[in-house]
């Protein structure tokens, strides 16, 4: 502010040495020069002019306030009037075309303070330089430093004169964004998205001031204020000054092309937004007063009119603007243009363009850059809060139990939530996790766009996405990608085939043939044993040691193990037990063991050994999540096997293909199905649930990395966030903490670890048996009491008959005596 002051006091002398020198000849000629002054500069040059001379000459100002008209064609009018009654010598202000047309008509000279839009002009002088000037300034710049694409926003007619101007450099890409006069946050927001997508880098701005605080709150957003964007603005003045107070974090060096030193040091609520506007009003006055320096003889307005025109059309002199000199069409001319680059609140003039040079020398000039010493810049995200998209994945996203009565980022805990926790707080920016809308991880449509999370990235609504997000070629072509957090495989998920219960399952450990030819040999072996004691026995007049029956029981008591009363007493019949007990020594031995592996160690018989069997089957459907990593491996694959997986899946059976791995879980417990998805999923579902196993071996190894939007500044911070905590252990913590141990049994490996007890499902076949054999024995042991209860019913009869009968018998030998010894008594 001090310096400020000495320019404004060396001025006044300056204005008042020129006022000493001139003062008798202006009195001489008692000359008054009337000057017009438009309503947009009232407040700004009355301060100006507040001695009310322009040396000796005394100026008269006139507020040049036409009100309302209802035409064009009025305004002129009226603007001639006005000028032809106050005898104005010249007009000073914003250009307006009614106004210039007044002027031209009268030979009134115009100071215009804003580009000119009429082509030819005799009595209006631009006071500030042409558009052209500015445009070939940076059309030499872009051949300065070999660009081949640049970018350009405008919201009116000078961007479409600039992107004609920058045309003219045939090898030069363009691509240009217009905005509207108020333009939104939206209109922006995709606007350079749109420019982010194609890797367009370099943009030059020639916006209005609001659009360009608009412009680059955005960008700021999307962290594009940082290499290795560039930035280059259109400031005659030093309008956007304050705007740049705004952005002292930024990473890239504003370039300004400006009139007059860029002074950006000044805080915005001591800065003066008209500042070039009261540049351009002392120059103004310093022009007038250039003109009066020599003596006006006042015959008529029209002569001091005349006067006055001629003598600003061959003006040269020093301003505050820079050289002023006018060419016949009253366009300034060797003229200068000031390159600066901005850096938070440093400011460095890097060079110059100059409109007139010799044959040999350059326009334009860049002087060495000396930066502005060691200065650290931040984090890009630091202080802001980044936009984060995920996907429910277990354990990466999911929700929390209670997570309806809680809000914001505290609803959701999983491994990926964890990662970016510790990557905020390493590298100090807040974060809103939100999910993907359409639930897709992202794959290309047909279209030529995206869907799910990459689509968010490209789009501008996310900043980072964190989840499961394999790395490959197509998606690393459309987004950028840190160092991988995690490497995942392929696998498949499948559900644990339940073995057949069994109740005669003691019956498993021989085969069906080795029990038929058990039973063969112990009725053959019974009844050779009961020929050979029959035989041996012959020469003796006893019966046999082992009866037909005895025999059968002696038999299977010895495989059983059991004693029996009776034992073999020939040779033979020894020689013949001694090979039986042999045999149901090895019999008994090898079923006891077999017995034992069958009934204590779980074997899971498990169709699918190996992911290669899926394709050589029918029975088993299987697939994958559409729009994601591992459907476009199977899509892109040229090995055979996969190949033909793909067939199976994709046009076969297209419905073994879902929406969304919840959906494939679903399927794999319901249905016989198998489920191709990353390890790092498949393995945490089987901790969760013991239904589930998991087949390989993986296949296709992948990395999971943070995804940013193509040419994002923050991508190597994360990367190198990332590397550090895998260096001090912090990952390894966060996968044991979500990918605990597994307390199933593994299905694959089966070991006499991994045994049960016997259920009594197990060996409820035995207790059959034994109730059977309980219940046959009560039926014959009833059978025998019944028959012999009948036999002796029988027998009873049978003797009761006899002894009736026997007693008949005597009754008729008793009557027979008894009529014998009558027939012996002689008679009387």
């Amino acid at each position: 502010m001090k310096s400020m002051a000495d320019n404004g006091y060396g001025e006044m002398v300056f204005v008042l040495l020129l006022m000493g020198v001139l003062t008798t000849r202006a009195a001489q000629n008692n000359f008054e020069l009337n000057v017009a002054v438009l309503p947009q500069w009232k407040d700004i040059i009355n301060p100006i002019m507040a001695s009310k001379h322009l040396g000796s000459v005394p100026v008269n100002l006139n507020t040049f306030d036409l009100g309302k008209t209802r035409s064009e064609y009025d305004k002129v009018k009226k603007a001639i009037q006005n000028l032809k009654d106050h005898n104005i010598h010249a007009v000073v202000g914003p250009f307006d075309v009614p106004i210039s047309l007044a002027t031209e008509s009268l030979n009134i000279t115009y100071l215009a303070a804003s580009e000119v839009k009429t082509r030819f002009t005799n009595s209006t002088f631009q006071m500030i330089p042409r558009l052209n000037d500015f445009s070939q300034a940076l059309l030499d710049m872009v051949k300065r430093y070999g660009w081949s694409e640049v970018s350009i926003f405008f919201d009116d007619s000078k961007g479409i004169s600039v992107v004609e101007k920058l045309l003219t450099d045939h090898e030069l890409l363009i691509k240009s964004w217009r905005l509207n006069h108020n333009s939104d946050e939206k209109q922006v927001r995709d606007h350079l998205v749109h420019m982010r997508r194609i890797f367009m880098q370099r943009s030059i701005v020639f916006c209005q001031k609001g659009n360009v605080e608009i412009l680059l709150e955005t960008a700021r957003s999307l962290a594009m204020l940082s290499t290795p964007y560039e930035w280059f603005f259109y400031d005659p003045g030093d309008e956007l000054a304050d705007i740049m107070n705004n952005f002292p974090d930024i990473h890239v060096n504003f370039t300004v092309f400006t009139m007059m030193p860029f002074n950006s040091t000044v805080p915005s609520e001591q800065y003066f937004r008209d500042s070039f506007n009261k540049t351009l009003a002392r120059d103004s006055v310093a022009i007038l007063q250039e003109c009066v320096i020599q003596p006006i003889e006042k015959n008529s307005t029209e002569s001091v009119r005349n006067s006055l025109l001629e003598r600003m059309q061959s003006i040269e002199f020093k301003g505050k603007s820079g050289s002023i000199q006018f060419d016949e069409s009253g366009k300034r001319v060797n003229l200068s243009i000031l390159l600066t680059e901005i850096s938070g609140y440093a400011t460095q003039q890097i060079g110059m363009w100059y409109s007139n040079v010799s044959l040999f020398d350059n326009r334009l000039q860049i002087s060495k850059r000396f930066g502005f010493g060691n200065i650290s810049h931040p984090f890009p995200l630091v202080g802001r809060t980044a936009r984060v998209v995920t996907i429910l994945e277990k354990p990466f996203c999911m929700y929390k139990r209670d997570h309806k009565v809680r809000k914001g980022n505290d609803r959701f805990e999983g491994f990926a939530v964890d990662l970016i926790h510790e990557v905020a707080t390493m590298l100090k920016f807040d974060y809103e996790i939100y999910l993907v809308h359409d639930g897709n991880f992202g794959s290309k449509m047909p279209d030529g766009s995206w869907n799910g999370m990459i689509g968010e990235l490209l789009q501008g609504n996310a900043t980072m996405s964190v989840a499961p997000l394999s790395i490959n070629s197509e998606r690393e072509a459309a987004v950028d990608f840190t160092k991988p957090f995690m490497t995942r495989y392929i696998s498949v998920l499948m559900k644990v085939p339940r073995s057949e219960t069994s109740y005669f399952e003691f019956l498993n450990p021989l085969h069906p043939t080795v029990w038929f030819c058990t039973l063969g040999a112990f009725v053959f072996v019974s009844i050779v044993l009961y020929i050979l004691e029959r035989i041996g026995t012959l020469d003796r007049k006893e019966c046999p040691s082992i009866s037909f029956k005895e025999s059968f029981w002696f038999v299977f008591g010895s495989l059983l193990q059991g004693s029996t009363d009776s034992s073999p007493s020939t040779l033979p019949g020894r020689i013949l037990t001694s090979s039986w007990w042999f045999f149901a020594l090895i019999l008994i031995s090898s079923y006891t063991a077999n017995l034992a592996a069958f009934l204590t160690v779980k074997k899971i018989n498990t169709p699918i050994k190996t992911v290669t069997d899926l394709a050589s089957q029918t029975k088993i459907k299987y697939g994958t999540v559409q729009s994601s990593g591992i459907m476009s491996f199977f899509k892109n694959t040229d090995i055979e096997h996969f190949s033909k997986m793909w067939a199976q899946m994709s046009e076969i059976e297209p419905s073994s293909m879902v929406k969304s791995t919840e959906e494939g879980f679903k399927k794999v417990k319901e249905e016989l199905y198998a489920f191709f998805w990353d390890t790092t999923v498949n393995k945490y579902k089987t901790i969760e649930n013991c239904d589930f196993m998991e087949v390989g071996p993986p296949f296709d190894p992948k990395g999971f990395g943070i995804g940013v939007p193509p040419g994002a500044t923050y991508r190597e911070e994360l990367s190198m966030a990332i590397l550090k905590l895998s260096d001090i252990g912090r990952l390894h913590e966060l996968e044991n903490r979500w990918w605990g141990r597994r307390n199933c049994p593994d299905h694959g490996k089966p070991s006499t670890d991994e045994t049960s007890e016997l259920q009594i499902d197990n060996v409820a076949g035995v207790f059959f048996i034994l109730v059977g054999g309980v219940a046959v024995a009560a039926v014959v042991c009833l059978g025998e009491y019944f028959a012999k209860q009948i036999s002796n019913s029988v027998k009873k009869r049978a003797l009761v008959r006899g002894s009736l009968v026997a007693m008949d018998i005597l009754q008729n030998i008793g009557r027979t005596m008894s009529t014998d010894e009558q027939n012996r008594t002689p008679p009387p």
